[in-house]
């Protein structure tokens, strides 16, 4: 088959996404707290663009949990909340599991060499006290593994949890909260999945991500206060 005479047009991000994108990460980092009220017309004006890209990408962020759309009121960032908190970590404990069980049966030399080596990284960045970092190369970690486990699937939903989840952490970060021994849990999953240890491997995953909010459960007790 003769190839195309024009080369494909480069896929370019739509106002939509744009706005989606940047108004997501205000909101996972803090800059938009919780129960703050999105402003279509401020948003639009800061991307220069109309309000119909803001509109559509607030409803997509209401469908991802990230904005809660009243009617005759507006549009306003989520609130946190102990419960949400539970069954998202449930959520992402049980994917992580899933995850890193089917990696066993399919990582090569270099996985695991890259999986040592983002470990190192992450433990740099806990004993400098670079907390982005640390928060960063975690989410690296376990995106890592999901590449292993070559499932695109699941890989979206871990994805779309981890940006929920960061929300959280953004809170265990204002606490200075001890993380160390995540390297060492860490370590422990690498070597389940180096031996093909499926179930091992798999319980280890689960027990790094309930064990860490275990600890830190407290602080968001703390920080966002019981339901009523």
């Amino acid at each position: 088959m003769p190839i195309p005479t024009q080369p494909p047009a480069e896929k370019q991000t739509s106002a939509k996404e744009k706005v989606y994108q940047q108004v997501a990460r205000w909101i996972i980092d803090g800059t938009m707290v919780p129960g703050e009220k999105l402003n279509e017309g401020e948003i639009a004006a800061y991307f220069s663009v109309s309000r119909t890209p803001v509109h559509e990408a607030l409803m997509l962020l209401a469908e991802h949990h990230f904005v809660e759309v009243l009617p005759s009121r507006g549009s306003f960032v989520s609130r946190l909340s102990l419960s949400e908190a539970d069954a998202i970590y449930e959520a992402i404990s049980a994917l992580n599991g899933v995850l890193t069980g089917l990696a066993c049966a399919k990582q090569t030399p270099e996985d695991l060499e890259d999986l040592e080596e983002i470990n190192r990284q992450f433990d740099h960045a806990l004993r400098s006290g670079d907390s982005e970092g640390v928060l960063r190369l975690d989410d690296a970690f376990h995106l890592r593994i999901a590449g292993i486990a070559g499932n695109p699937y699941l890989e979206k939903y871990l994805r779309q949890l981890q940006m929920h989840i960061t929300r959280f952490e953004h809170i265990f970060i204002r606490d200075e909260a001890d993380r160390q021994h995540s390297t060492q849990d860490h370590q422990a999953i690498i070597q389940a999945i180096a031996a093909g240890d499926k179930t091992r491997a798999a319980a280890l995953a689960e027990a790094n991500w309930l064990g860490v909010y275990r600890e830190q459960r407290p602080v968001l007790e703390r920080e966002i206060g019981r339901e009523r």
